[in-house]
């Protein structure tokens, strides 16, 4: 069903970081944040520079946002696919090439997808999903095919792109191809644990070893195909049921170079799978590779771990060979992270965005103690230096646990499994057409919650955390107008959220530094750090 969508602009924002270098950056990304529904976790964001609109996808509700010069959001429309009647996973996605909107739904043996070429005016339905693309944590990304490995349908619609829709049945993943625009997806095959065919995998005997959920596919702009695991190469196993047959193992990307006809698991050599968060990968125009995952050990097939720390690594070659893992969390004083998204823009751009908590435990359980807060890391300089700052931090966005291990969890006796899965799965982030971060999340922790530390974080508000100062990852625009310190307008149509109207703070007037109580700006010249954390539903 519809939800009317929420509004808020707070201009929240501590900068926490810095680079391993010892020079700082030019200036400090600042972003405002801004309330758009309720009771929605899993969010997906795309941007349509056509239309200069942001689609923002939670549940089965599609809101197109739009801003003013002001960082004012003038438009919060609900333009919802009126086919969207049921979801067990939603996703969304915007081919900015093309300026095609996707909205995908789950119904497990296959999906509710259409796709709007206006902005979610009207919406076309497709056949949803292609052979043996069943069950589980749905993903859809499209974008050009390869030069070399070009299929002979490529374009023969006069849709320029390809689609790609890809799912877990438990065991192994399995990703399908549509030339006609995502009207119909007939070609597929296995991207991982598949026994019978190891040699177009890696070189073990279960075709790649890999936990069964993976993450959010992308497609570079050589046209190769990236879907990100958060572990693979791991130990076989009875205990994970159906999240994972596979203990440890290392985060990886699953590459497919011929248009997801064949697909190939790489590996980053140093990294730590803890299973939970899914990983994320991005690319900048020069096609520079970059990888961010939850980093983190478990002791045993069912004791998880206590820390875990938010890290990425970099790629020349499509994942063949990588930068040794950076931390970008831990010297912050984090100690647990979550849902790790990246993206990128020009050559050397990029920026990872995570929740972070100076909490100390196993937080998928009862019991974990931390106030999670979302952050967002830059680098400017192809990766040799990261900025991150607390794009939340008089609002968290959760307190305690966070429930990622869904209903098929390490231990099903288990009664102290933490029960706040108010958060769902992942977040997700995009670029605008003057390359400002834009990172779609929920936040679960309203009205008392954000005072009281006793209180449960149970809520489920969908937010986006808007970039509105400092360098952009496009080299030609610098955002320069600071957030407004006006109380937020109410979007006609709409409600404001509850517990958060009026959440705002102010700002310095030189380089968009917020001036907070008690938190003074915090320069590291070692490298920017974010906590550890879990996923997966």
């Amino acid at each position: 069903m519809r939800r009317a969508p929420l509004f808020l602009a707070a201009a929240g924002i501590a900068a926490l970081t810095v680079t391993p270098s010892g020079a700082a950056l030019p200036g400090l990304p600042t972003y405002a944040t801004y309330a758009v529904g309720a009771n929605s976790g899993e969010p997906s964001i795309g941007y349509d520079t056509k239309a200069d609109a942001a689609l923002f996808t939670a549940g089965q509700t599609t809101v197109r946002m739009r801003w003013d010069a002001k960082n004012r959001l003038t438009e919060a429309k609900d333009v919802s696919d009126p086919d969207a009647v049921t979801s067990l996973d939603p996703i969304g996605f915007v081919d900015q090439k093309t300026h095609r909107t996707f909205t995908s739904q789950l119904t497990a043996a296959c999906s509710l997808l259409s796709y709007s070429d206006d902005a979610g005016a009207s919406w076309t339905p497709s056949t949803g999903c292609g052979p043996a693309t069943l069950l589980d944590h749905q993903t859809v990304g499209g974008g050009p095919y390869p030069v070399e490995g070009r299929p002979a349908t490529a374009g023969l619609t006069g849709y320029p792109d390809a689609v790609y829709y890809c799912a877990q049945n438990g065991f192994s993943g399995t990703c399908a191809r549509s030339d006609d625009g995502g009207l119909t997806f007939p070609f597929s095959s296995p991207a991982y644990n598949v026994p019978e065919s190891p040699t177009i995998h890696s070189d073990d005997a279960y075709g790649g070893a890999c936990s069964a959920i993976h993450g959010h596919l992308r497609v570079d702009h050589a046209g190769i195909v990236y879907l990100p695991n958060k572990g693979c190469g791991g130990v076989p196993t009875p205990n994970n049921l159906t999240n994972s047959e596979f203990f440890g193992g290392q985060p990886a990307v699953i590459v497919s170079e011929d248009a997801g006809t064949t697909w190939n698991v790489r590996k980053v050599p140093g990294s730590h799978n803890q299973d939970e968060s899914d990983p994320s990968v991005a690319f900048d125009k020069a096609n520079t590779v970059y990888f961010g995952w939850e980093d983190g050990t478990n002791p045993t097939e069912t004791q998880l771990g206590t820390t875990s720390a938010a890290k990425v690594s970099i790629s020349h070659d499509h994942g063949k060979t990588w930068t040794k893992p950076y931390d970008v969390s831990s010297k912050l004083g984090l100690h647990n992270v979550q849902f790790p998204e990246m993206i990128a823009g020009d050559a050397g751009r990029a920026a990872f965005a995570f929740l972070g908590t100076r909490g100390i435990g196993d937080d998928q359980h009862l019991g974990f103690l931390g106030s999670w807060d979302l952050y967002v890391a830059t680098t400017l300089d192809g990766g040799k230096s990261w900025t991150t700052v607390d794009a939340t931090p008089t609002d968290p966005v959760q307190r305690g646990c966070i429930d990622l291990q869904g209903t098929s969890n390490k231990n099903v006796a288990d009664a102290r499994l933490c029960n706040q899965r108010n958060l769902l799965d992942f977040n997700d982030m995009t670029l605008d057409k003057q390359g400002r971060v834009l990172v779609a999340y929920t936040d679960g922790c309203t009205k008392l919650c954000v005072t009281d530390k006793a209180v449960a974080s149970r809520s489920g508000i969908s937010m986006v955390a808007r970039q509105v100062s400092g360098p952009t990852l496009y080299r030609a625009a610098t955002l320069t107008t600071p957030p407004v310190g006006a109380p937020p307008v109410k979007v006609p149509g709409t409600t404001p959220a509850p517990g958060t109207a009026g959440n705002h703070s102010g700002l310095a007037a030189t380089g968009g530094t917020p001036l907070l109580a008690g938190l003074a700006l915090l320069l590291l010249t070692v490298g920017a750090a974010v906590r550890r954390g879990r996923t997966r539903a």
